[in-house]
């Protein structure tokens, strides 16, 4: 757990603490004054470790006129699991967009009837402009798709990874 000490009593640094915590957006959420406090911050639409949605618990330990303040910041588990199932259904509808792409190539090539024929078929008749143009449609959103799904894990990593940055520079602009 990070530590930062600050040249503050402990009842000061901890009205100091959550005064600028709140300032930043943070929302108290519990407190054991003046020893401990819980501050939910951030949106379930944030990207970054600072704006992700988040709950910092704030420890303080007094020794004379200086407190020792450990922190510690925890991904919302709704904002993880939004990632999460947003990743798993992109990678489905990645998946069917590969399937109908190479299904109607396929269909395209040999005039084979296959699953996804019917799209691009018109009283017996092969719409083969359509067909090439449903084909590269698919081709690009499965590759749109993946792209956001590597995004979106990369996102989820280094939030995971940084999710400590809202608390620390909170904490040590106090002092």
């Amino acid at each position: 757990m990070p530590t930062h000490t600050v040249n503050l009593s402990g009842t000061q640094a901890y009205e100091k603490l959550k005064s600028s915590f709140t300032k930043n957006g943070g929302l108290v959420t519990a407190e054991e004054a003046p020893y401990r406090f819980a501050v939910k911050q951030g949106s379930l639409w944030g990207i970054s470790p600072k704006t992700a949605k988040k709950t910092v618990t704030i420890t303080l330990q007094s020794t004379g006129n200086k407190t020792t303040v450990e922190y510690s910041s925890k991904i919302a588990s709704d904002w993880k699991n939004i990632t999460i199932i947003g990743c798993i259904l992109a990678f489905a509808l990645t998946a069917v967009c590969v399937w109908m792409a190479l299904d109607l190539e396929a269909f395209l090539i040999n005039g084979n009837p296959s699953f996804w024929s019917w799209l691009v078929t018109t009283g017996g008749h092969v719409e083969l402009q359509a067909g090439e143009a449903l084909v590269n449609l698919t081709w690009g959103l499965a590759i749109f798709l993946s792209v956001v799904i590597v995004l979106e894990l990369a996102i989820l990593f280094y939030v995971r990874r940084k999710i400590e940055m809202y608390a620390q520079e909170t904490v040590s602009a106090v002092g």
